[in-house]
This record gives C-alpha cells, sequence and structure tokens, in this order.
C-alpha cells in the first residue's frame, strides 16, 4: 500500500488507497497488454480534461509541468503527491491542479510514451499515481467537471462486447417499475459509452458483464467512468461477480448485485449509505 503524505485534509484517504490498491490488484490479475490499456486509459481521460476559463496566468509553466511528470517518474512514492501538495500551499486553486497540472502531466506522459522516452513500465507506474491523486481528490474536482450536466439517478450500462441483454433488460424494468429513473444503455461502444454519460450528473452507475472475457473490458470502462464521475457510485452486476469474487476490488466498485431479487435494495443501500 502506498504512504499516503498528503495531511491537511488535502486527500480523501480512503478512496485514495482504493485506488492504489485497485491498480496493483490489477497488475496481479490482469495480463500486461490489459494494463498498458488501462494507464493509456488514464492518460486519455485526463489529457483531454482541456482548461476551458483559467485565466493565463495561473497556467503551469512547462517546466512545472516537467517536475510533475519527473514526480510520477521517480521512484519515490510519494513525491507527486508532494508536489501537488506544494502546489496547494502555494495557492494553485484545484480547478487549476486538475485542468492544467494534472492534465497537462497526462498529456507530457502520453507524449514521451509514443516517443519511446519512458517505458511501459514507468508509464503504467505514473499512471496509476495520477488515478489515485484525482481519486483522492474526487469531491473537491467534482463541480469541475460535472457543471452544466442534469442530475440523474442511475445508468445501467453492459459492457461493450457483451452480448447477454436480457439480465439488463430486466433489472432496468424491475427499477423503472419501483420508480427509479433509470437510462440503458446496450450494444455502445466504449467511447460511446462515455460520452453518453458525460451528459448527466449520475449518482449510480451500474455496469453489467456476465463472461470471463470482459473483466479487462469493465475493469477499464469503470475506471473511465471514476474520471468523468468522481462522485458516482459505481456497482457491478451479472455473472462475472459469480466467475471473479474479488471483481469488486478490481474494478474499484462501491458494491456488487448478485441477484435480481435484491438488486432494487442493494443499490438503495449503496445510495443511503452515504
Amino acid at each position: 500500500m502506498a504512504k499516503l503524505p498528503m495531511g491537511e485534509n488535502a486527500f480523501d484517504q480512503s478512496e485514495y488507497s482504493r485506488a492504489d490498491a485497485q491498480f496493483r490488484l490489477a497488475e496481479q490479475k490482469l495480463p500486461p497488454e490489459s494494463i498498458q490499456t488501462l494507464a493509456r486509459e488514464v492518460v486519455r481521460r485526463l489529457a483531454f480534461r482541456m482548461p476551458r476559463t483559467l485565466a493565463p496566468d495561473s497556467l503551469p509553466t512547462p517546466a512545472e509541468i516537467d517536475r510533475l511528470c519527473a514526480a510520477l517518474l521517480s521512484k519515490d512514492d510519494a513525491a507527486a503527491d508532494t508536489f501537488i501538495l506544494s502546489a496547494r500551499r502555494d495557492g494553485v486553486a484545484l480547478d487549476v491542479i486538475y485542468l492544467s497540472y494534472v492534465a497537462g502531466a497526462a498529456r507530457r506522459l502520453g507524449e514521451m510514451w509514443d516517443s519511446d522516452r519512458v517505458s511501459f513500465l514507468e508509464v503504467t507506474l505514473a499512471c496509476a499515481k495520477l488515478y489515485r491523486i484525482i481519486r483522492g481528490l474526487r469531491h473537491v474536482l467534482a463541480p469541475s467537471l460535472t457543471e452544466d450536466r442534469d442530475e440523474w439517478p442511475a445508468m445501467f450500462a453492459l459492457v461493450p462486447g457483451e452480448t447477454h441483454t436480457l439480465g439488463i433488460e430486466i433489472a432496468t424494468d424491475v427499477f423503472r417499475r419501483e420508480g427509479w429513473d433509470v437510462d440503458m444503455h446496450v450494444g455502445r461502444s466504449h467511447d460511446d459509452l462515455l460520452a453518453a454519460s458525460d451528459r448527466r450528473i449520475y449518482r449510480a452507475i451500474v455496469l453489467v458483464a456476465n463472461s470471463d472475457s470482459m473483466l479487462e473490458p469493465l475493469t477499464r470502462l469503470a475506471l473511465a467512468l471514476r474520471i468523468s464521475h468522481p462522485l458516482a457510485h459505481v456497482v457491478v452486476a451479472g455473472n462475472i461477480v459469480e466467475h471473479h469474487p474479488d471483481v469488486s476490488d478490481l474494478v474499484g466498485a462501491d458494491a456488487v448485485i448478485k441477484d435480481i431479487k435484491t438488486a432494487v435494495a442493494t443499490l438503495r443501500d449503496v445510495l443511503e449509505s452515504t
């Protein structure tokens, strides 16, 4: 487990630790090519969080981005955390840290990766550090991510590549009969799902997968949604829950739905626990 150097209530320590543990478990459970896909997802989702209204004089210099990248690539596990804390102490606003420092570092890491200036292992470790930082800052970063979106109770999504649709259709019908407003997405690609989800603020996101081959797409989708919906409760459902007892930890989920009979109660308990 990574050290937690961010004092002064800067980080949500619980989410920081969960994100760190999630990446470590993924490295144990998934093949190297899947870990590379996850790292690419972090870079991609963070790199394109471009600043819209930030004043030019608040933006980091290229040298500052270089220093943050050096900290992320450092063998010192706490170096990047220390950099962010130092920026906060210097008065850098949190939206600037996220939209400029973190996004800028993600773009730089992507460029270095594409030009073979950093190894797969180096960039994977750096991406894991970036991910746990933004999870730790999720509450303070959420307004910058979700402004101008409509609020909506839940989204049910079939993991891209999954072909068994009956379960999610039945679940959606059950929840709607119970009075829930549910957006259901079936047969969409990974990018289409992310684009569709960005239109609303969801309190809960239920990801449905059944077959073993869906483990990597499920993990990738959950990771991406954690970045774009920092406060949403992510729940996993489908037969994959039975096949992989540790799927909740691997995906970083808040809960799992084991069967349709307990689905409504499970999701209600998750939402009422916060």
